[in-house]
């Protein structure tokens, strides 16, 4: 399969930034350049290969089907997908909380 072309949404830009910025602040510039490295490089593989993806069918409508992959240990990345592109829709948190 032909790579898809990516495509980020305004609010996964924002998520990102607001993620690295956070590791900036709190463990230092290589920590965030590792995190975006590796968020980037994982949308890079999902645009190779969109159904490795997890089908998140609460989160999905009748015309949008919503995929969740875990990026980072912390992280994953929330996107759907047609035959041309991939659209990065967010970056939500994988931890639970607690209560």
């Amino acid at each position: 399969m032909k790579p898809l072309r990516i495509v980020w949404k305004k609010q996964a830009l924002q998520r990102v930034d607001e993620i690295a910025d956070w590791y900036e602040g709190y463990m230092g510039g290589t920590a965030a350049r590792h995190f975006l490295q590796g968020i980037s490089e994982t949308v890079r593989t999902l645009s190779g290969s969109p159904y490795i993806g997890r089908l998140d069918e609460r989160r999905s409508t009748t015309k949008v089907r919503l995929y969740s992959f875990v990026a980072h240990p912390k992280y994953k990345i929330v996107y759907y997908f047609n035959t041309r592109s991939i659209y990065i829709v967010t970056v939500h948190r994988t931890l639970m909380k607690n209560g």
